[in-house]
């Protein structure tokens, strides 16, 4: 028997020979399939992490611009606002604490100005 084996060359498949198939063919088709991996990997990551900044992007960053303009619209018309006195009074309408003077900011400038400002010689 082993001068039969010794007529064939190794790569040579007899009938019915149940041997693994040759090295090479083997080390091809895993590297073809390692590398197709890692590309479907990497292609389903970035379509994940794109799918997600969206969806984030569109409910997050929306809805906090919305409220920034809201809240920044208010702030604006409460800076251009005329003075007046703002008073706090309870149910039965007697007052409750100090009287408020609210003033816009330019006429506020202008105050803390005159009362605080230092004279430059």
């Amino acid at each position: 028997m082993s001068d039969l084996h010794e007529q064939h060359d190794s790569d040579v498949h007899l009938p019915g020979d149940t041997e693994d198939p040759g090295g090479g063919i083997t080390w091809v088709l895993g590297l073809a399939s390692t590398f197709i991996q890692i590309a479907v990997l990497i292609a389903s990551n970035a379509m994940f992490f794109q799918a997600d900044s969206l969806a984030t992007e569109g409910k997050e960053v929306t809805v906090r611009s919305a409220a920034n303009r809201l809240m920044r619209a208010e702030r604006i018309a409460q800076l251009e606002q005329e003075p007046h006195w703002e008073t706090w009074t309870d149910i039965d309408g007697e007052l409750t604490g100090e009287r408020t003077l609210h003033v816009d900011m330019d006429t506020a400038v202008d105050i803390v100005v005159k009362r605080w400002g230092g004279s430059d010689k």
